[in-house]
């Protein structure tokens, strides 16, 4: 049995030692010999710790991409409220004016520049502005309008929903996924692999099942990661 590449990706090692685990508890027999059994409760704490690291890590990716798609949803409207209030045509132009105080209002007070929870509570407060009664039949008049508004809110919800995630990921108060991967590798590289070796050349039929299913994972990731290598 080959050890694991140190070239894999967190993710990829998150993924392997999940189904190294869930071998090791499908097995009765490897979960008798005692060696086995606390390498394997190492492997599926840290196994569980860089799940919620890697998490983490994706939420917070997450939230910065929503934030962008708000930004922009943001940038639309009021590329589109000043495409009105442009026009030759006094209707138009008359019917914009309201809607285009508002957005300059919170364009100066710096909308897309705000931190997170700062551009949250603005944007619900011009959300809140643009959507008042009074100004219906402003919206009414100029299309498009609504719909960028719409695209606002949104965008708006989408970026709270992911917010919750984060806050939540963060809580957990994991650290990088990156720290640990070297002491699982050593787990698996350093304890687990050398001594199911070793019980395949002693004849120790008790391993035997549970060695070639992580023999068979680590060969699968080991594969993957040559083959990423050459592209």
């Amino acid at each position: 049995m080959n050890r694991l590449t140190y070239s894999l990706k967190n993710t990829e090692l998150d993924g392997l030692t999940d189904s190294i685990v869930r071998a090791f508890k499908a097995d009765a027999k490897a979960a008798l010999d005692q060696f086995i059994a606390k390498v394997m409760e190492e492997i599926e704490k840290l196994s569980g710790a860089i799940t919620t690291a890697i998490l983490q890590d994706k939420t917070a990716s997450n939230l910065e991409a929503a934030d962008g798609v708000r930004d922009e949803a943001l940038r639309t409207l009021g590329t589109v409220l000043s495409g009105y209030a442009a026009l030759p045509v006094e209707a138009k132009k008359a019917a914009a004016a309201p809607l285009k105080a508002v957005w300059d209002k919170y364009s100066k007070a710096g909308i897309l520049n705000a931190s997170y929870t700062s551009e949250s509570s603005l944007v619900e407060s011009l959300l809140e502005e643009l959507g008042a009664e009074s100004l219906a039949e402003n919206r009414a008049a100029l299309d498009g309008v609504a719909e960028a508004i719409s695209a606002v809110r949104d965008a708006q919800t989408n970026f709270a929903l992911e917010n919750d995630a984060y806050v939540k990921a963060l809580n957990n108060k994991a650290a990088a996924a990156s720290s640990y991967k070297k002491p699982l590798l050593a787990l698996i590289n350093d304890k687990l692999v050398p001594y199911l070796n070793a019980m395949q050349i002693a004849g120790n039929e008790n391993c035997a099942d549970f060695a070639k299913s992580v023999e068979t994972e680590i060969a699968r990731i080991n594969d993957a990661v040559a083959k990423r290598g050459k592209k």
